[in-house]
């Protein structure tokens, strides 16, 4: 298989379950892992994962705020899969920086390995 990735790609989100996190926001670090049948060499975009395709779809759907990252993974999962058909395993992983939690914590994080 090949491995076509994002990682760590910086989104401003206004992903949350407090009311207050719609409104202010947060940091996020979105990491994409997709895997397609790689058993003979690529030499054409159309043959592939294009990762800026990756990124667009990404930077759609962390614009609509959701209530729990686990709907965000999801929802990146299936509009993977809906643009490029090809993938057979996709990891999505979401990174809410310095949630707000009372504590001193880096991150929270969300991740979700799907087969098709």
């Amino acid at each position: 298989m090949l491995t076509i990735a994002l990682e760590q790609a910086a989104f401003r989100a206004y992903h949350g379950y407090f009311p207050e996190e719609a409104v202010i926001g947060n940091d996020f670090l979105l990491d994409i892992i997709v895997r397609i049948p790689g058993t003979v060499a690529i030499d054409d975009l159309s043959e592939t994962v294009n990762y800026q395709g990756l990124y667009e779809i990404a930077k759609e759907v962390m614009a609509v705020p959701k209530p729990l990252l686990e709907e965000v993974v999801y929802a990146l999962s299936d509009a993977l899969k809906e643009r490029y058909p090809s993938i057979l395993k996709s990891t999505v992983t979401l990174r809410k920086l310095n949630p707000p939690m009372g504590a001193p914590i880096r991150n929270s994080l969300v991740s979700l390995e799907k087969e098709y």
